[in-house]
């Protein structure tokens, strides 16, 4: 053997063996939210389930900020050893590419998607003292006013914005958008009828809906989701292709060993077998939904382009 390709051949040959010992010491996994969030708790959540399964404390870190963009980026400079790992989302991800022209990474270079986990779905809901009560409804009486409604969001930019900006552009609808700093205020005025319907996630928008408060018409994932069977998607309302589902997966920076990531991706898969991990994300409105690594780069790549478009048609900005 030549003394050059010594190191090349061993260096190969301890791949396999780094994989199956990984994790060897703590893994921090960024989360790019503040502390307290529907998100926070589903990465926090997921992080303690590996820890459990791989006996080795998964840390979580929050940093939130600017569209989940603070936390991305982080990761997406960070060594590639497998000890950083980020709790992804679309904002960060696939949004960020469009809405921010001057974004210090680049998520189809910087970053690797390892494997999805869950998905939560935004409920479309309108006030109660609007005359509808289905999407059909709901377009046929903006359009009779084109300008005269509003339509609120929790943020320029973030999914739940764009996600309207999808419906309105799909419909053909003409309204207003108010944006808002979270969905903490925008729900009230919604509920006021200061403004008249929004698109937000399930967690911030179904308690109001089960205290009458807001009237709900349809989930933004392609299928119904199932502690909500009676409620349509918006898909099968009228918008067929219509999805605007809020994803959770982990990432990591660009160039992590090929045989790490397959352990961690393979260990990923193992959570859906954990009955009480699927309970508490149930309970904060997100589904466990697994996905490779193959599947969800493929959801990473069609959704820059997707809301690449919805940016550019609709003129959509962040803060």
């Amino acid at each position: 053997m030549s003394a050059l390709l010594r190191p090349v051949i061993l260096a190969l040959l301890a791949l396999p063996l780094l994989a199956h010992a990984y994790p060897t010491k703590p893994v921090r996994m960024i989360i790019p939210f503040p502390p307290g969030g529907a998100s926070d708790y589903v990465g926090r959540a997921v992080g303690q389930a590996l820890s459990e399964q791989w006996s080795q404390n998964v840390v979580p870190d929050n940093r939130g900020g600017a569209g989940a963009t603070i936390g991305t980026g982080l990761v997406a400079k960070s060594p590639a050893d497998g000890y950083t790992l980020l709790m992804g989302v679309n904002a960060g991800v696939v949004i960020a590419p469009s809405i921010y022209p001057e974004l210090p990474y680049d998520p189809r270079k910087d970053l690797i998607a390892i494997a999805s986990f869950a998905q939560s779905p935004q409920l479309l809901v309108v006030t109660p003292s609007l005359p509808v009560k289905s999407v059909k409804e709901l377009v046929a009486l903006v359009k009779s006013k084109p300008g005269q409604f509003s339509f609120a969001s929790s943020g320029n930019g973030a999914l739940p914005h764009l996600g309207a900006a999808m419906f309105n552009m799909m419909t053909g609808i003409n309204a207003v958008h108010v944006p808002y700093k979270g969905s903490g205020p925008a729900l009230p005025d919604l509920i006021a009828g200061r403004t008249q319907y929004m698109i937000d996630i399930i967690v911030s928008a179904l308690p109001h809906v089960q205290s009458g408060k807001l009237r709900a018409l349809a989930v933004t994932t392609t299928k119904r989701y199932p502690t909500l069977p009676e409620l349509p998607t918006v898909a099968e309302s009228g918008l067929p292709g219509y999805e605007a589902a809020q994803w959770y997966g982990l990432f990591a920076p660009t160039g992590l060993p090929k045989a790490v990531a397959a352990k961690i991706e393979k260990d990923v898969e193992l959570l859906l077998d954990n009955k009480t991990l699927r309970a508490g994300l149930i309970q904060r409105g997100a589904e466990m939904i697994y996905g490779n690594s193959r599947q969800f780069t493929a959801v990473v790549q069609q959704d820059i382009a997707k809301w690449a478009k919805v940016v550019k048609e609709t003129g959509a900005k962040a803060d």
